[in-house]
């Protein structure tokens, strides 16, 4: 058994491998019940060391939103940690150590909502509403920590960035779907990761009348 003792309605809600596969990350309310925190232990056994920084009451990490970066150095996790129902998005070394935050401070309302590693685990790509409640936009951050640059470019009111980006295999860029130029148009856009609006491109080509890219 790799987990610790659990409380008597205590559940494993989750695991990942490292990626050299000596250790493993997992998801417990191993010390309060219905209060989901992030343990590592050695894939041989061992004693679980906790992750994740102090919650505060009725905080958790949600199932499935944790996940060890490429380079096997450090596990990135969306929790409400510093306020019930807000969530931000944290990093910590893969054995223990202290979590810093990635994102940036968040609008009245914001969340993140999702995140992706670039292929050499170096950043991390981020959705959220961080300056706008409702305006979902990506950002590049340092997976240790650092200031988070905002990768989409602007949005007209009420447009915003849906899930499913990609990040190109050279961790240059980052494609996505956004209404960015017209409420409702979905389009196809390409960033740079290191950031600048300047640099920001629409992929697609022109659409019809209510066209979309789907």
């Amino acid at each position: 058994r790799l987990n610790g003792t659990l409380p008597a309605a205590g559940d494993v809600m989750g695991f990942v491998f490292s990626p050299d596969g000596s250790r493993v990350v997992y998801l417990a309310d191993q010390q309060v019940d219905e209060r989901f925190e992030l343990y590592s232990v050695p894939v041989t056994g061992g004693t679980p060391v906790p992750l994740n920084g102090p919650l505060v009451a009725g905080g958790d990490i949600p199932r499935g939103d944790f996940a060890v970066a490429p380079d096997g150095a450090r596990v990135v996790y969306r929790a409400d940690q510093a306020e019930d129902e807000r969530f931000e998005l944290y990093s910590v070394p893969l054995t223990g150590g202290a979590a810093v935050k990635l994102n940036g401070a968040l609008d009245v309302g914001g969340d993140i909502l999702d995140f992706a590693f670039t292929p050499d685990g170096s950043r991390v790509v981020y959705r959220g509403d961080q300056q706008t409640d409702g305006a979902f936009e990506l950002y590049a951050v340092p997976v240790a920590g650092g200031a988070a640059v905002r990768v989409s470019d602007p949005l007209v009111p009420g447009g915003r960035v849906f899930s499913g980006y990609s990040i190109s295999p050279d961790g240059s860029y980052v494609a996505y779907l956004a209404d960015r130029e017209f409420a409702s148009r979905i389009e196809l856009s390409r960033a740079p990761i290191a950031g600048g609006d300047d640099d920001d491109v629409r992929m697609s080509g022109e659409l019809v009348v209510l066209g979309d890219v789907a």
